[in-house]
């Protein structure tokens, strides 16, 4: 009796959440990628910490422009990596 194919499934990443995720929660939409963005994410919380929010309005406009220079194949082949 022939074996059958395993079927694995793979989790995909969406472009659209991430912008979603990166509108709504500006730095915090780095943990979605946290793998290839742990630097943005930490570097950002520390600066926002010590401004007291200020680099926040900067860091969450970064998460925006970030997410929307990636090519979608980002996202669909990110855990390809």
């Amino acid at each position: 009796m022939p074996k059958k194919k395993k079927v694995e499934y793979v989790r995909k990443k969406s472009k659209t959440t991430a912008l979603v995720l990166a509108i709504l929660f500006g730095l915090w939409s780095w943990l979605y990628t946290y793998r290839d963005d742990s630097w943005k994410f930490w570097l950002n919380l520390v600066l926002s910490l010590a401004t007291y929010g200020i680099w926040g309005f900067v860091a969450w406009i970064w998460a925006i422009v970030d997410v929307v220079k990636k090519p979608e194949e980002y996202f669909e082949k990110y855990y390809e990596l």
